[in-house]
């Protein structure tokens, strides 16, 4: 597990060290310089070009100490004080007197020559307005030059904790960042203009981390420990059973591939409850699975008691339809309250449609939803987010992290997917998964991250954790899946199949 941190977090892990803790600032800023050059060196061996942009912050600090190690190294180091600096910090006026007694070249603009290596040190975690005038203008030059291009910590134009573009961006082949993961450079638009981010430990102790607490994590290949214990005395009882309401006519899609991640996430049992169009597709392709099906909607309602009370997890929602036989089916699992529950696609739709008929109705509805006692995982993309919450895709997108966190509560659980998916439970950390790709935006796969929590659920995960891992499974799953037969061809089967490749 790793931290993510804001801006405003990260500053406050900078002045608890230096201010609480006594690690003068200076000690800090040589430390991200050495790291820097240590980065810089494995990957320009040989002396090269360097022009780097700083104003007068502990940004461009940490640039001007990184221009020192580099000139040591006999690299030919250009800096560039963007119009000058006004106000500059006390630890940038060490760093550059320093700088003028070695000689070093300090320009006030854009140089016309090209360098190997452009060094955006400008801008740090602390912005929060947008870039404009002389600074854009030399932003958007630099751009468009060759040359390799390294961000300090974050891009100039990031916004360190949602990932918004404030005006214009520095676009970097590289960010290197110091301490922790800042939220701005893997949520998106950001992550598009960090390139490939380094973190660097520069000696922010534990005890600094701990005082600030960030308010988002992440999982790396470690949490995989995190997932349901598999003991050798047991049978497929032992691990859960799974009813998917799932698939209408012409929709058996669905079923089966959150049927099959199922399976392939460790559930015992699954059972499919679907059309009966649908059975001799599904016993075909998924002849494990035990099915339950209906010819109409009053056989449909029928049938359902004995499968909830059969089920100790629950998934609803993929290829149901959105109509009146997915919203009854809806509100029999809600009556019902019992398992676990995970609500996806079109069972989002259909709860959406609930919650906004006339009053008495969605007052019932949503009596139905709070108290819930099995705990309730919702799984939305962006337009079905939109659907539930009320707010435009435009508003959603802005900042994730504050939308998932205002459209959870304890008890359930909000899978707000997106190219960072976002999860929460109302508290503090949120969840920012990084693995997957891009590959993976293709029908069926919020299909199997449907099963794959639901399996998830059954090995007998809470409902945060089952969530969590899912979507970090689904998405390393994804990234084994793209590297076996590459991006345009990746199929939503395709990440179940690779899940026997991450969680064994």
């Amino acid at each position: 597990m790793r931290y993510i941190c804001t801006g405003e977090e990260m500053q406050a892990i900078d002045s608890y060290s230096i201010k609480t803790l006594g690690i003068p600032g200076i000690v800090l800023m040589e430390k991200a310089a050495m790291s820097m050059e240590e980065e810089i060196l494995f990957r320009f061996p040989l002396p090269a070009s360097v022009l780097i942009l700083a104003e007068g912050g502990n940004n461009g600090g940490d640039g001007l100490a990184l221009g020192r190690l580099l000139m040591a190294r006999g690299y030919q180091v250009t800096i560039c004080e963007i119009g000058g600096v006004k106000k500059p910090s006390e630890s940038y006026m060490t760093q550059k007197n320093i700088l003028t007694k070695l000689g070093a070249r300090i320009s006030h603009d854009l140089p016309e020559e090209d360098f190997d290596l452009y060094v955006d040190a400008v801008f740090g975690v602390g912005l929060r307005r947008d870039v404009s005038g002389i600074q854009a203008d030399l932003i958007g030059r630099v751009n468009e030059r060759k040359g390799f291009k390294l961000a300090v910590d974050v891009p100039s134009g990031v916004e360190a904790g949602s990932g918004r573009i404030l005006g214009c961006c520095f676009k970097a082949d590289l960010t290197i960042t110091f301490g922790l993961l800042k939220a701005g450079l893997v949520l998106y638009p950001g992550a598009d203009y960090a390139g490939e981010v380094v973190v660097k430990d520069i000696g922010f102790p534990d005890q600094a981390v701990r005082h600030v607490s960030p308010g988002a994590l992440c999982f790396d290949q470690e949490d995989l420990c995190l997932l349901p214990v598999r003991t050798a005395w047991s049978n497929k009882g032992t691990y859960g059973k799974v009813l998917l309401i799932a698939g209408s006519r012409n929709m058996a899609g669905a079923a089966y591939l959150s049927a099959l991640a199922a399976y392939r996430s460790g559930s015992g049992l699954v059972r499919i409850f679907t059309c009966e169009e649908n059975r001799e597709i599904l016993q075909t392709l998924l002849p494990e699975a035990i099915l339950t099906t209906w010819r109409n909607d009053g056989e449909a309602l029928a049938l359902l008691p004995e499968a909830l009370s059969w089920a100790t997890v629950i998934g609803i929602g993929p290829g149901t339809g959105r109509n009146s036989t997915g919203r009854s089916l809806l509100m029999k699992v809600l009556e019902a309250g019992r398992a676990p529950l995970v609500i996806d696609a079109d069972g989002l739709n259909n709860l959406a449609d609930l919650l906004h008929e006339k009053k008495g109705s969605r007052d019932e509805v949503q009596k139905l939803y709070d108290s819930y006692e099995g705990g309730i995982i919702l799984t939305p993309h962006l337009k079905e987010m939109e659907r539930l919450c009320g707010e435009p895709v435009s508003v959603i997108r802005q900042d994730l992290r504050a939308i998932a966190g205002a459209h959870a509560d304890q008890g359930h659980v909000l899978v707000l997917k997106d190219a960072r998916t976002i999860v929460s439970d109302g508290c503090l950390p949120v969840y920012i998964n990084t693995s997957g790709n891009h590959g993976m935006s293709v029908a069926g796969s919020g299909d199997v991250l449907t099963g794959i929590i639901c399996g998830f659920l059954a090995g007998g995960l809470p409902l945060l954790r089952a969530a969590r891992l899912g979507v970090f499974c689904h998405g390393l799953a994804g990234d084994h899946a793209a590297r076996a037969g590459g991006y345009y061809g990746l199929m939503a089967r395709d990440i179940a199949d690779h899940l026997s490749d991450v969680i064994g």
